[in-house]
């Protein structure tokens, strides 16, 4: 296998962080960049669980809603007359 001068300056980069000219320079805000980079994910992974539970909670609110409505008086006396008519059906 041939080596390249190319292929030696990676390797060597990757084992100390130096490149054969000297250590590899570093940004000043490089890592103020990270920093916000992971913020801002954090941030958003806390709104989509905040989001979850607020759908959570306003699909409860409407299940009961809808269980009061289909529990009335009028509304089961109209589902069982559906249901009672249904299963007369002549086949």
């Amino acid at each position: 296998m041939k080596t390249t001068k190319a292929t030696n300056t990676m390797k060597a980069t990757k084992a100390t962080g130096h490149t054969p000219d000297g250590p590899r320079r570093r940004t000043p805000t490089s890592g103020l960049v990270r920093r916000v980079r992971r913020c801002r994910a954090a941030a958003e992974a806390g709104m989509s669980t905040a989001e979850y539970a607020v759908g959570t909670i306003a699909a409860c609110g409407f299940a009961a809603v809808l269980y009061k409505i289909v529990t009335s008086g009028p509304v089961r006396t109209a589902l069982t007359g559906v249901i009672v008519k249904a299963l007369h059906v002549p086949f």
